[in-house]
Order: structure tokens, then C-alpha cells, then sequence
């Protein structure tokens, strides 16, 4: 509809409550002045009264959509009637009036952002500086776009659409949000795997031209040193495939790690089934894998299989690293909160001790499953960087295993996107223990 019938719309409504207030002030006389003499015409008079008087107040524009001088706004009254706009939208969307308080929002933005009394403060739910100067702009009928990042837990990426809204003689913002965290996360999943394959994937490549050099030459004929050259490309053959493998593992894990999960699963039940798994492996390595403590069910919030991904990688570590007639030992045990869990991992006195990973809610109840091994232990000076792609104590050492170095990196990761923790305590010459532990389910 343009401005001018817009006018001549608003002249004509004007018009006929002018006429229906006349008839209901001529109605009115007429009754006055038959009441007397005639009781049936002042009555009928009477009612076409009442009638014009509907017919007036009915006939007056609506307050609820009024035109507006720019043709890029909405004049709304009744912060209420937006309720249900808001609600339909897929994404968080919040009413701030002019007050900066909260006028309105909807199920997603109360989720997302963690509030869920009306009126609050815009600055005491959102600590961004840009978003809060957009939504003053938005006051003097700027529209804005404001992209920035949290740094909670789990790192998002949000992008932020701040609009003016009036409202009568009001002004209000109306902020859409929009996460851009699996695309942010999509681009660098690309770009990281790329850098780190290029790196990593170089030694063996390095090693298997090498091994192909000497057998084109004077290991040609010779059939016991070919064998030796060939089984030695098969074991490089063989970390590139587990370097693969554990980088796309870890770049699924991370395209995804913003967002929680919501399954069920039993934690005690997941460690049983990887220890009866693990144990073959463990008995060729001349080690005993164990489960120790109660066997009761223990329900987390959590996937499955990233679950079963956790206890596995702890478990095979600790397998690679305790020695030949050495005990690995798996328990599963309950927290009332954040503090009793990080209290799980204080079990020796001398040991180095250090939280790789704390989740946020601390008066949270927690399941935790703790690895521990009779390995030679790390160092304390190690225990920080553990957790970081690639990064292998044996190398620091000198002394490698054939790990690719990202198998605790994929933990730390998993465990970010459970919201829950990663504390480990080692202690040379007698040995390290891993504890992940995540919320424990309340239903």
C-alpha cells in the first residue's frame, strides 16, 4: 500500500467516526425528547444511539499498525502482541525498549543465552560492546550487523542482526541471532587438516621413498633384505592410515563440538564393554586390564560412541605404556559436583596434577571414569601440554612409539563438547592416571 492511500484511508475512517458520532448525539436527543411522549421511539432512538457509538469507536484506525514516516519500520504497540512473532522465529531474537531492558524474546534466545526473567538488562546477558552500541544505534533507526565470538567453554561464533522497531512514540531494537559456528568451524576444519596433514604425513612419505629407492637398487635380489624394506613401508603404511584415520576422527569431532548433546548413555556399562574389548590386546602386550569398584549403572548425558572413543583411546594408552607384567585399572565412580570430581584425580600424594579440561557448571552432578596405568609416568613439566595435537612425551624424549599423537587430543575435544573435564595425575616411576568425567543424568 503506498503513502497516499495510506492517507486517503486513514481521511476516510476519520470521516465515517465523524458521522457515527453525530448519530449517536442525534440519537440521544431524539430520545430525550420523546421520552415523554412517545417511551417506545425514545427507546428505539435510544438503541441507534448506542449503535453510532459502536460504529464510531469501531470506525477509528486501528492502534495496533500505524503507517511511519520511513517505510523501513514497523510502528508496533504492545510489546506483548510481538510475543508470538518472536516465538515463531528458529533463531534466538530478543525486544530491547529504550530502556535497554528486555521487552521480549523468544524459547531459542532463553536457551542460548541462559536467562529467563523478563525486563533484565541487555548488558547484563550480553558483555558485548558492539552488539550493545548496535542496539543504540538501532534507537535513532540505524540497522546494524555485529559478529563476535564467545569464549565459554566451547568456543561460538555468532552473528548478530540489530533492526530499529517503533512503537507509537517508543523505540525499541529487536536483535536476530544467527551462529555461525559450523561454518567458522567447517573453514578452519579444512585449513587445519590440510596444515597438519601436509606436516605430519611428510615423514612417512619421506620413509616409504626412501624404502622404494633401495629396494629399485641393491635390495632388488636379495630376498632377506627385501622382506626387511618391505615390512618396514607396511609399518609406515600403517601410520599414515591411523594418521588419517585420527584426523578426520578429530575434525568430525570439532565440526560439531558447539553443540551439546542429548542422548543417554551408561558410562559404567561403555567402560565394561571396552575393557572386555581391550583385554586381547592387553594380553599380548603381557599387561592385566581390570575393572575395579562397584558395577552399577551410571547414566550420563552424552553420545554413545564418542563415550565408548574416550575410555578406549584412555584405555589403549595406558596399554602402550605400562610394561610387561604391569596392571591397567578402569573405575567408574559418582560426584555430587565439579569439586568432588577434580577431587578423583587426587589419589597420590607426590604425583604432578593438573586440569586439562574443567567444565563450567560447578553445582552439577558428575560420573567420572578413571585410567590408571604402571607406566613410567610424565614428568611434571609435560603434563600441560598434554592434550595438544601431536604432541608425544617419547618424542621429547627421544624414544617414539608409533602414536600419532592425537588420540588425547581427540578426549579433550569430545569431552569439551560433553561440557565435562579431563584431569590427569602421573607420577614418575610409579605411574599416570586419566580421569574424564561428564554430568551425570537426572532422569
Amino acid at each position: 500500500m503506498t503513502s497516499a492511500e495510506s492517507f486517503f484511508r486513514h481521511i476516510a475512517t476519520e470521516r465515517v467516526a465523524g458521522f457515527a458520532w453525530a448519530g449517536a448525539v442525534a440519537g440521544g436527543v431524539a430520545a430525550l425528547l420523546t421520552v415523554w411522549t412517545n417511551p417506545l421511539v425514545a427507546l428505539l432512538a435510544a438503541f441507534a444511539g448506542g449503535a453510532s457509538v459502536w460504529a464510531a469507536l469501531n470506525a477509528r484506525p486501528s492502534r495496533r499498525f500505524q503507517p511511519s514516516a520511513r517505510s523501513d519500520e514497523i510502528v508496533i504497540v504492545g510489546l506483548r502482541d510481538l510475543t508470538p512473532l518472536l516465538e515463531a522465529l528458529p533463531e534466538a531474537a530478543l525486544l530491547i525498549d529504550i530502556e535497554g531492558r528486555v521487552a521480549g524474546s523468544n524459547a531459542a534466545a532463553r536457551r542460548e543465552l541462559q536467562f529467563e526473567a523478563a525486563g533484565l538488562f541487555l548488558s547484563s546477558i550480553l558483555r558485548q560492546p558492539a552488539l550493545l552500541d548496535a542496539v543504540q544505534a538501532a534507537y535513532d533507526g540505524a540497522a546494524r550487523t555485529v559478529e563476535y565470538d564467545t569464549s565459554d567453554q566451547v568456543e561460538q561464533h555468532l552473528r548478530a542482526y540489530v533492526a530499529p522497531v517503533h512503537w507509537g512514540d517508543e523505540k525499541a531494537a529487536l536483535i536476530v541471532f544467527h551462529d555461525q559456528t559450523a561454518r567458522v568451524n567447517t573453514e578452519r576444519m579444512r585449513a587445519d587438516f590440510l596444515a597438519n596433514a601436509s606436516h605430519e604425513l611428510r615423514t612417512p612419505v619421506a620413509s616409504l621413498t626412501l624404502l622404494i629407492e633401495t629396494l629399485q637398487g641393491h635390495a632388488r635380489d636379495n630376498p632377506q633384505e627385501r622382506d626387511h624394506f618391505l615390512g618396514m613401508m607396511q609399518v609406515q603404511a600403517d601410520r599414515m592410515r591411523r594418521l588419517i584415520d585420527d584426523l578426520l576422527s578429530l575434525s568430525r569431532i570439532e565440526l560439531d563440538e558447539h553443540v551439546p548433546p542429548t542422548d543417554r548413555a551408561d558410562l559404567h556399562q561403555v567402560a565394561c564393554e571396552v575393557t572386555d574389548v581391550m583385554r586381547n590386546v592387553a594380553k599380548e602386550r603381557g599387561v592385566t586390564l581390570q575393572n575395579v569398584g562397584a558395577a552399577r549403572a551410571a547414566r550420563v548425558v552424552g553420545e554413545r560412541f564418542q563415550l565408548t572413543q574416550v575410555i578406549q583411546n584412555l584405555v589403549d594408552n595406558a596399554l602402550k605404556y605400562s610394561p610387561n607384567g604391569g596392571v591397567v585399572n578402569v573405575s567408574v565412580g559418582y560426584a555430587a559436583n565439579r569439586e568432588e570430581a577434580l577431587e578423583a584425580g587426587r589419589r597420590w600424594e607426590e604425583a604432578g596434577h593438573i586440569a586439562l579440561l574443567t567444565p563450567a557448571g560447578a553445582g552439577k552432578p558428575y560420573v567420572y571414569v578413571r585410567v590408571e596405568d604402571s607406566g613410567p609416568g610424565i614428568a611434571r613439566r609435560y603434563l600441560p601440554r598434554l592434550g595438544e595435537r601431536f604432541f608425544r612425551v617419547e618424542r621429547e624424549q627421544g624414544a617414539e612409539r608409533g602414536g600419532t599423537g592425537l588420540g588425547l587430543a581427540i578426549v579433550k575435544h569430545i569431552l569439551n563438547r560433553h561440557r565435562g573435564g579431563l584431569i590427569v595425575e602421573s607420577q614418575p616411576g610409579r605411574g599416570s592416571a586419566f580421569i574424564a568425567f561428564v554430568e551425570a543424568a537426572s532422569d
